[in-house]
């Protein structure tokens, strides 16, 4: 290099948050360029909103990374991959937030459970994720056969014998603070549920105060760092896995997670979903497929249907609702680079503007 020429510019750095069963190599490779590339940053599933921790403004707590894997039981229809997630009039979460078994359901109440006003959240399905069931060879379950009976029904699995990997996930450590208590995390001081963002009104907006008593917003020393990572990722999914494998219980995994974890001694088996007859369809065709869901919920909510009847046919063909995957991010964080690699996950060439 001659004396007087320009030093060159290092690439700029996306960091990405990922959760277990994320495969972003593809995106990766199609992003990273002489200008930029990515750095990845595994997390537990337990740890995948840290990223989105803000104050009272909506400012991140810490500048990085910037974007991560976001996934969700789905509810209702689902969102289609590739629409930008938000939340509904008001900032309120939908009606349709139900719960499985002890597990939340939806994109708004998966945040509110971690702390995270979803107001301050962009976010974009990029696919969805079918369930499959985990047991031991020796377990009555290994003997199904999925070609001649089809997935494995939600009635054949005993809800006292799941193992939940949340159970067995060490917890994301948080800083304590001086005063004894543990802070970075949202309490609602009406007593309503904690988490659930509130005004003096009554209304959706959501104050972040101190566990120890304070009213003051999250500062960064006091929010666990997102860039901290476990020393081996998927901790818990790894354990319910292993005891499943003696032939104890079964685990319910996202197909990508028992493919990343999987173990010679476990059958992995499919799940009955709700996504089942759209796996393979156009986008358009699930738009339509989500249209129809949405016109018959609501004709099956509208006085003098027969809810005894549907009630006892949705018991009888029940099923797993299957999971959505986003990259989200905060809006006080949005950037070029941001929407560079959104776009490069949502089909556009890595060079291409938006």
């Amino acid at each position: 290099m001659r004396p007087d020429a320009a030093p060159e510019t290092p690439p700029e750095t996306l960091f990405l948050a990922t959760i277990p069963g994320a495969t972003p190599s593809t995106w990766v490779q199609r992003f990273t360029s002489r200008e930029r590339t990515v750095q990845l940053v595994n997390h537990d599933e337990s740890a995948q909103a840290l990223h989105l921790r803000h104050d009272a403004a909506g400012a991140p707590l810490h500048p990085l990374p910037q974007l991560g894997y976001l996934r969700w039981l789905r509810e209702g229809a689902g969102a289609v991959p590739g629409d930008e997630v938000g939340v509904g009039a008001g900032g309120e979460a939908g009606a349709g937030v139900r719960a499985v078994g002890a597990a939340l359901r939806g994109f708004e109440a998966t945040l509110r459970a971690a702390g995270v006003d979803p107001r301050f959240v962009h976010a974009v399905t990029v696919y969805t994720e079918l369930p499959v069931v985990c047991v031991g060879r020796d377990h009555l379950l290994a003997a199904w056969d999925a070609e001649a009976d089809g997935p494995v029904p939600l009635s054949e699995l005993d809800p006292d014998e799941e193992l939940d990997p949340a159970r067995f996930a060490p917890a994301p450590s948080a800083p304590v603070d001086e005063t004894g208590g543990v802070p970075g995390t949202f309490v609602d001081e009406t007593g309503d549920a904690p988490g659930a963002p509130v005004d003096e009104t009554g209304g959706s907006v959501t104050t972040p105060v101190r566990e120890t008593g304070g009213t003051g917003p999250h500062t960064e020393a006091a929010a666990p760092n997102p860039m901290d990572t476990p020393e081996v990722p998927g901790a818990g999914e790894r354990m319910a896995l292993e005891i499943a494998a003696t032939g104890v219980g079964h685990v319910v995994l996202p197909m990508s997670v028992a493919r990343m974890f999987g173990r010679k001694d476990v059958v992995v088996l499919p799940l009955a979903c709700e996504l089942d007859e759209t796996v393979g369809m156009s986008r358009a065709d699930r738009e339509a497929a989500a249209t129809r869901a949405e016109i018959e919920a609501g004709r099956a909510a509208e006085p003098g249907a027969d809810v005894v009847g549907q009630g006892a046919a949705h018991d009888d063909g029940a099923r797993h609702p299957g999971w959505d995957v986003a990259l989200a991010w905060l809006k006080e964080a949005d950037s070029p680079l941001v929407q560079a690699f959104v776009g490069v996950a949502r089909g556009r060439r890595g060079g291409s503007s938006r």
